[in-house]
């Protein structure tokens, strides 16, 4: 399957979905079913690379096409185009070709193949790697991992760990197959990339995992981002033992440029909503509404030039600090625009029946995300300054 034929199949799912679109806005929870449909029209593949079965190549060839499935996706439902994000964002670490020598080439083959194996089955991938009182920043992880007894449990092996920790922001949780996640090795100073297989797992504790905490955000309400307790709960060590920062690096571009998708996505949905609104009393709009309506077209417009910013330096090879500036004056504008579409359209944007009022919630959700605006703005003030 290539990725045009993706699109395709991924078009007409949303159009099937588009008059569910209420419905879809008011869930708390992931319907399974989505993921079945969505897994068979290919998009577990975006995060496989062409040798492997899939169609990922590499940032620069393949961003803009699988963002724009993700937009798609986004003008019926964000919250599973958000989830679905993570699939070939955290599959990066296994997508992209590693940045030195593996130090255990036969290690790094089988773990790259059999990874990208489920991936290629059909079977999602998410992350949670967010910890209670850390801002986002992954370098400050205080969940551990140790060596333990399992069978394939090795000197210096990769598989056979234990994780101990809290964790939150589980986009996906109990949609997804497997887990990327972060801990600090026994012996080691800073933390490392972990796979955790939750197949099978109940999230009541008794095989070491616990659900703590249900998703009740405002925005992006049925992402299931959970938050659990990892007690020596099973886990795989990366194969390429690179570390968290060094892994981050190379993610962060396609996580941000993916995200950014998403609000587009969204703000696509409600500029052509407000348009059909707006369209047949343009003649008598006061002068106010008039006003809110051009300043939501303008933001809207502005947004898409900084999302076209951020591919161009993706695609040149040039990401940072491109994709950070655009992330963050993307999910300003949102903001800004959802506001001032608001104001034009008067107050049945706030009826519940209505989509603006959780869109709006969803774009400011958003740029809380991958990373938050603290973390966010301290990296760009030392990219621009320091840089």
């Amino acid at each position: 399957m290539d990725i045009e034929t993706i699109q395709e199949n991924v078009a007409a799912l949303v159009a099937g979905w588009a008059p569910q679109r209420s419905e879809r806005m008011a869930r708390r929870a992931l319907d399974p079913a989505d993921f079945a449909a969505l897994g068979k029209a290919g998009m577990t593949l975006t995060g496989v690379p062409v040798e492997f079965g899939g169609v990922w190549q590499d940032p620069a060839r393949s961003i803009r096409s699988i963002a724009a499935l993700h937009r798609t996706i986004a003008r019926i439902d964000p919250s599973l185009a958000l989830v679905t994000t993570m699939h070939p964002t955290v599959l990066t670490a296994w997508s992209m070709p590693p940045p030195a020598a593996p130090r255990d080439p036969a290690a790094w083959d089988e773990q790259r193949a059999r990874v990208l194996g489920h991936a290629r089955d059909g079977f999602w991938f998410g992350t949670i790697s967010s910890e209670p009182g850390s801002g986002g920043d992954l370098a400050a992880t205080r969940t551990t991992a140790r060596p333990g007894t399992a069978p394939d449990s090795k000197p210096d092996s990769n598989r056979g760990w234990l994780m101990t920790g809290d964790k939150h922001m589980g986009s996906g949780s109990g949609a997804t197959a497997f887990m990327v996640s972060h801990a600090v090795p026994a012996g080691a100073s800073e933390p490392d990339v972990f796979l955790l297989d939750m197949r099978g797992h109940a999230l009541d504790g008794a095989t070491g995992v616990r659900l703590v905490r249900e998703w009740d955000g405002h925005g992006m309400m049925a992402t299931q981002s959970h938050a659990f307790r990892f007690d020596d709960f099973p886990a795989e060590r990366h194969a390429l033992r690179a570390g968290t920062l060094q892994q981050g690096a190379r993610f962060m571009p396609v996580s941000s440029f993916l995200f950014a998708g998403v609000i587009m996505g969204v703000l696509d949905a409600a500029q052509a909503e407000a348009k059909a609104r707006l369209q047949p009393k343009a003649e008598r709009m006061g002068a106010y509404e008039r006003v809110a309506w051009t300043e939501a077209a303008n933001r809207i417009w502005l947004a898409d030039q900084a999302y076209e910013g951020m591919a161009r330096a993706i695609e040149a090879s040039t990401p940072l600090p491109a994709v950070q500036h655009g992330k963050i004056a993307i999910a300003e504008l949102a903001e800004a625009a959802m506001q001032a579409l608001s104001r034009a359209i008067g107050g049945s944007s706030f009826s519940r029946s209505n989509p603006f009022g959780q869109w709006s919630q969803d774009v400011r959700a958003l740029g809380f995300l991958r990373p938050p605006w603290g973390l966010a703005h301290d990296r760009l003030f030392h990219a621009t300054l320091d840089g």
